[in-house]
């Protein structure tokens, strides 16, 4: 078994239960490194990442989180392959060692675990720099939800079929936006692709996200920070539908987690579905996505 590990949890009972079984591995994001590192503390990094140095063989180090968004093969075989940074993962217990000497002083790993620290601060703020449009953003993208709709979000009502239409449509708008803002991509992916592709569920995990925000009434009085963190909380939560799931001590991050692979069903469905009429056109299929249909879909759980 391999899951996703949530920063939160690297200090769990529950992590040391899940590695005391040598099948199981637990798979690292550069995020969760970041929000480890960005302390600066070697005392207070080393005890975090205790329970992983002391079974480095059964942890997977993922590629970053920008070139896993740029990976342009996206057929369903070899999807956790691609994601692996095979080189990171088969040194990570000499990386281990490492730091357990500049724990114990060594001067050049000292000044290199520092540096690393100073630049997992510098993404992280960057990260939330890259936000501060969002309560305004999510402000406007309100006004395209009726009252009804907004009613059915915020009291957690079944979803219905014409407002599971528009939230696919507006999930489809992200990811055209993101594939387009990549430097990877020099055209969007075929459609039968699209569920593969990371951008695309990020995209469906990011506005689980948005839909959280517009349940509690908007961004407004949400720090950069803690933008950031949803953020963060919609990336590993998208890193997860491609291992066996997320291990985090935060309900939040398995709700947006949760909901983000039911809603990605639903896409895989109706895309697995088109996909048998040869006959059928791209354009087609994603208007397919915008059409009602009968769900027992929520916005999310409580």
């Amino acid at each position: 078994m391999r899951k996703v590990i949530d920063t939160n949890h690297l200090k769990s009972l529950e992590l040391r239960e899940y590695l005391s079984k040598p099948d199981n591995h637990v798979v690292i994001t550069d995020l969760v490194i970041m929000e480890t590192l960005r302390g600066g503390d070697i005392e207070a990094v080393c005890c975090q990442l205790e329970p992983l140095t002391q079974h480095p063989k059964q942890v997977v180090v993922l590629k970053t989180t920008h070139a896993v968004a740029g990976l342009r093969k996206r057929r369903r075989r070899g999807l956790q392959r691609r994601r692996i940074h095979r080189e990171q993962t088969q040194g990570f217990a000499a990386w281990c060692e490492k730091l357990e000497l500049a724990r114990k002083g060594d001067k050049d790993l000292v000044k290199q675990f520092e540096a690393k620290c100073e630049r997992a601060s510098a993404d992280l703020a960057e990260l939330a720099k890259s936000q501060e449009t969002y309560a305004a953003n999510l402000a406007e993208h309100v006004k395209r939800y009726s009252e009804a709709e907004l009613k059915i979000l915020r009291k957690n009502e079944p979803i219905t079929p014409e407002l599971l239409k528009k939230i696919k449509g507006h999930i489809v708008d992200l990811a055209e936006a993101l594939f387009d803002a990549h430097p990877y991509f020099k055209k969007r992916p075929a459609v039968k692709h699209l569920p593969n592709a990371f951008l695309f569920r990020y995209a469906i995990s990011g506005y689980v996200v948005a839909m959280r925000r517009i349940k509690e009434g908007g961004a407004n009085e949400a720090s950069a920070e803690k933008i950031r963190n949803d953020l963060i909380d919609a990336m590993i939560g998208a890193h997860a539908t491609y291992f066996d799931g997320l291990s985090s001590q935060d309900q939040k991050a398995k709700e947006i987690h949760e909901t983000t692979c039911e809603l990605l069903k639903h896409f895989h469905d109706e895309i697995k579905a088109f996909a048998s009429n040869a006959s059928t056109a791209e354009g087609a299929v994603v208007e397919q996505f915008k059409r009602p249909r009968q769900s027992s879909f929520r916005s999310e759980s409580n």
